[in-house]
């Protein structure tokens, strides 16, 4: 949330006769110091009013380093509550003021928080103090962040973190593949530093967890990611000896990637029976990207995909004939590939 400027709350403040919101006024208008705690204490606690929160932000701001003793004092020992915008407004604060060693101090600070409410509330604010620290992009910084990814998948430390480009970062931001709330993020982060993660990816992609046979929901999410980034980037000849077994996996999504890869690795007989064999698959999304595949290296695949258009069509099996509409719908001049059963009609 964006702070109000001098003129916006001045606007707001003009109505008012509080007088912890005069204070602000004057703090605002930069037309009074006040030396004694005090008073900046009340404009420290005006960051949990309701309707002043944000006027005592843009407040605490004019009232400059002074202020960083007692928001430092309130983000380190406050104690958590379930409604977390005001500590949040703390960091947001202290972040204005260039104070990032609070920052720091706080995310590295341990946190026995029993109750999972208050857990989950304070972590939006671990969350918020992450992404502002990602302001000060010092090397210290990116240390406190790329440990704290490493002990805890916060999104809004791997967020911060992702923004650093370091190399470093490589093998924390492909285990965060594996938490739905940072997948997003650590892919965004992944791809400038693409080099440094491809045997951290090739690793991610290859290990199901617990056990091949047991693998989890999140475990698939994750080498799913990782090899998708692997088909997107591409790589090189020598590693897709440990990635070709990915070609025989049960999951689809894996598959198709591993057989993207080797196409691109000249690899084409294995690839296409894998891509063909997935355009009858029932998820759209997957159907959608072997379409756009198959149609960006039409000139390699034409040959193969009539071949295989021809032996669709002298059959009435369902499935076959959904291969064959949707054949016909890649190599008809200026299809475009758009998701949709209507689109194969």
């Amino acid at each position: 949330m964006p702070i109000l400027t001098k003129l916006q709350a001045m606007e707001i403040l003009d109505s008012r006769g509080n007088p912890t919101v005069q204070l602000m006024a004057e703090f605002v208008e930069g037309g009074a110091q006040l030396d004694d705690e005090a008073g900046i204490d009340r404009l420290v606690q005006g960051l949990f009013s309701l309707t002043e929160g944000e006027l005592s932000v843009a407040a605490l701001v004019g009232v400059g380093e002074r202020a960083v003793p007692a928001l430092r004092r309130v983000l380190l020992q406050g104690q958590p509550s379930t409604v977390y915008l005001p500590r949040q407004r703390v960091v947001r604060t202290l972040a204005e003021l260039g104070a990032f060693w609070v920052l720091k101090e706080y995310l590295l600070q341990e946190k026995k928080i029993k109750d999972p409410d208050l857990r989950l509330a304070e972590e939006a604010v671990e969350n918020t103090a992450a992404r502002e620290l990602a302001r000060n992009q010092s090397e210290e910084n990116c240390c406190v962040l790329l440990g704290l990814v490493m002990q805890r998948k916060l999104p809004g430390a791997v967020e911060a973190l992702a923004q650093f480009h370091q190399d470093a970062a490589a093998p924390a931001l492909v285990a965060a593949l594996e938490s739905d709330f940072c997948r997003n993020a650590a892919v965004e982060g992944i791809r400038p530093i693409y080099k440094a993660a491809v045997p951290y990816l090739i690793e991610s992609a290859r290990s199901p967890e617990p056990s091949r046979s047991e693998e989890s929901a999140t475990s698939l999410r994750r080498r799913r990611a990782a090899i998708r980034l692997l088909a997107e980037q591409g790589v090189e000849a020598n590693v897709w000896p440990s990635l070709e077994f990915l070609l025989h996996e049960t999951d689809e999504w894996l598959q198709s990637c591993a057989a993207e890869i080797a196409f691109r690795l000249h690899r084409t007989e294995p690839a296409l029976r894998v891509l063909l064999t997935h355009l009858t698959s029932n998820d759209w999304v997957l159907v959608d990207e072997i379409a756009h595949f198959l149609r960006q290296h039409l000139s390699s695949v034409r040959d193969a995909m009539v071949r295989e258009l021809e032996r669709a069509s002298a059959s009435s099996d369902a499935e076959k004939v959904k291969r064959c509409r949707l054949l016909r719908w890649i190599l008809k001049p200026g299809t475009g590939v758009t998701s949709g059963e209507n689109q194969v009609a």
